[in-house]
């Protein structure tokens, strides 16, 4: 990249470097869109479960909806006792996120609150895929 000549061009550069960021930063601190979500169990991938989320909280295999709490700072799900055991935690990641998948909305199940990428138990855990369907 060439170098401005102007001051107030170099400083403008900054600023848009400066937002650039944080509208990446933010696009990871936003709780996870609704929809209907596929779970996998690696490592053969089988189907597990499916869930829908909206307004009214989170709907598992069709059954009726749960009031789940959602921190969107963390990007964690709690999820209620005995919903999907032994899972009561779900960790959202946007599309290209370290910890997801390259290309989808990835839910992570996990069964504690402090599991995180990069953990050895990590690649065990739960998929669960936004679907278009």
């Amino acid at each position: 990249m060439k170098t401005p000549r102007h001051p107030r061009r170099l400083i403008g550069y900054v600023i848009l470097g400066v937002a650039a960021l944080w509208l990446a930063g933010s696009a990871f601190a936003q709780a996870p869109p609704h929809g209907r979500y596929r779970c996998y169990q690696p490592p053969g991938y089988t189907v597990m479960a499916w869930f829908d989320l909206d307004a009214k909280g989170i709907s598992v295999n069709g059954a009726a909806p749960h009031v789940v709490r959602i921190d969107a700072a963390k990007g964690r799900i709690d999820l209620p006792r005995g919903l999907l055991p032994p899972h009561r935690y779900g960790y959202y990641f946007a599309p290209g996120a370290a910890g997801g998948d390259a290309e989808r909305v990835t839910v992570v199940l996990a069964g504690r609150a402090d599991l995180r990428p990069g953990q050895p138990a990590w690649e065990k855990q739960p998929r669960c895929y936004l679907t278009t369907h």
